[in-house]
């Protein structure tokens, strides 16, 4: 399927995402109703890509095509993005290859509702490590995202096993060290940040949308 969709729209997917697609990464189970009831159960002691995100959902590859072939509303051709994720208001977690550089292809979010797309790190290595300490920063028992769902601390480390093969050392290390205290916050995630991910640009934005 990777490489009908490359062959079909002309690109090459990064390294790293051939390697999740090879190890069954990127099969979060079926979709739909009662999901969290009749699937999650079976795939939370081996979390797939990035499971315990925030608002974040990762795309079958078949949805890939589908987003693929239809486009984003109005959105300008020179612009080459690859989605492989949803955001719940329905956002593209995208590749953006008008900025690759060699194996490195940026990571955007394309806002479906506004002319803008963010750029949120310099390859998909990144934007995991990215997610990963998202998902316990500013935790709000109000609103109780999935890794809290159950055992919070088995559900980190799992998370962390099954995802550090796809991350550097440093980031593994890193990650277990904000998992043993359970909570980071948006201060020191965005210390780590610019420690840990700067590049020329990170966090800038644009739009994407052709003038007519």
């Amino acid at each position: 399927m990777l490489e009908e969709l490359e062959k079909d729209y002309g690109f090459t997917y990064p390294t790293l995402y051939k390697q999740l697609y090879k190890d069954g990464m990127l099969d979060w189970g079926e979709f739909g109703e009662g999901w969290l009831d009749r699937v999650y159960p079976s795939i939370k002691t081996a979390p797939p890509l990035l499971l315990y995100a925030n608002d974040l959902e990762i795309m079958p590859l078949t949805t890939v095509d589908e987003e693929m072939d239809g486009g984003l509303l109005f959105a300008d051709p020179i612009h080459r993005f690859v989605p492989f994720a949803f955001s719940g208001a329905g956002d593209w977690f995208a590749f953006y290859f008008n900025l690759q550089e060699g194996d490195n292809v940026p990571i955007v979010q394309v806002f479906h509702d506004a002319n803008e797309a963010c750029i949120l790190a310099k390859n998909l290595q990144d934007f995991i490590f990215l997610q990963m300490l998202e998902a316990v920063t500013d935790l709000d028992p109000k609103h109780p995202s999935l890794i809290v769902h159950g055992d919070m601390k088995e559900n980190c480390s799992n998370f962390l096993r099954t995802h550090a093969p796809y991350l550097t050392p440093k980031q593994a290390k890193i990650i277990s060290a904000v998992y043993e205290t359970g909570s980071l916050t948006s201060t020191t995630l965005h210390e780590i940040v610019e420690a840990e991910m700067s590049f020329e640009w990170l966090d800038s934005s644009f739009p994407y949308q052709g003038r007519e």
